[in-house]
């Protein structure tokens, strides 16, 4: 098997969502340090779980810019509340201090900006950390009720990609046990939108139905859950027409199969 093979084998995956056996994750490991290219490509799996959480940063709402600046008297439009009046010794003429009411104006200014700036990025902090958390969370759930490492009735299948996509490259997680399937779209192109892709089991030659793939680039999923499946020999994708008659029949091209 080639370093190719090898990284395209689910095995990065598998490593980073904790679904490799001992075994597997202790070779990993070994040819992580040995090969920079599967260092890379784990790296990258990892950045793409991150990026997944910071993708969905709320922003701070509209009214905390006013609503800060009022409490400091000032307008949205920065302007100064009236001043209160303070009585300067005589000695000193006025004409000298006009600075200090325009130097106090723009330190009001920078203070006002300054609080917004830090209270949003604090906010937007907050949000990200809980979205992160939100989504490890999810995962956790997902490992946790597959049962993975410690259930043997696991099985995984590498479905790779066909002619008409050699570069496509998909995942399934099957319990032979409980028959829960969970897809990890590893790297699909994007449907055209009047088209969605379909996993099929295939047992004897004969499909049968998984499930639609709802894939959004934007908000694509890492770990999908899909119909159970009974029996199976091996697994594919289709590229489907959305809302045709029979969603039973295959129809369209397959882009990725893997046998067990």
């Amino acid at each position: 098997m080639t370093i190719e093979e090898y990284i395209s084998s689910g095995i990065v995956e598998g490593y980073v969502l904790g679904l490799a056996s001992d075994e597997e994750r202790n070779e990993f490991e070994k040819m992580c340090k040995q090969h920079p290219e599967v260092l890379a490509a784990r790296t990258a799996f990892e950045i793409a779980l991150e990026k997944q959480a910071m993708e969905n940063a709320v922003a701070p709402p509209s009214f905390l810019k006013n609503k800060i600046l009022s409490g400091l008297n000032f307008s949205s439009e920065n302007t100064i509340a009236p001043a209160k009046v303070i009585s300067l010794p005589a000695a000193v003429p006025a004409k000298n201090l006009s600075w200090l009411k325009y130097a106090a104006a723009a330190c009001l200014i920078l203070l006002a900006g300054s609080i917004y700036l830090n209270i949003s990025l604090s906010n937007k902090n907050k949000d990200l950390q809980n979205t992160y958390n939100n989504s490890v969370a999810e995962l956790n759930e997902v490992k946790k009720g597959m049962e993975i490492p410690s259930n043997p009735n696991v099985k995984m299948a590498a479905m790779n990609g066909m002619d008409i996509s050699p570069k496509s490259f998909a995942t399934v997680y099957w319990d032979t046990a409980s028959h829960d399937v969970y897809l990890l779209a590893n790297n699909l192109p994007a449907p055209p939108t009047d088209k969605q892709y379909q996993l099929w089991a295939l047992l004897d030659g004969k499909p049968i139905d998984l499930g639609m793939l709802n894939y959004d680039l934007k908000q694509k999923k890492l770990l999908v859950r899909m119909k159970n499946a009974q029996d199976a020999q091996a697994f594919a994708i289709t590229l489907e027409k959305k809302n045709r008659a029979n969603v039973a029949v295959p129809e369209g091209d397959m882009y990725v199969m893997g046998k067990l």
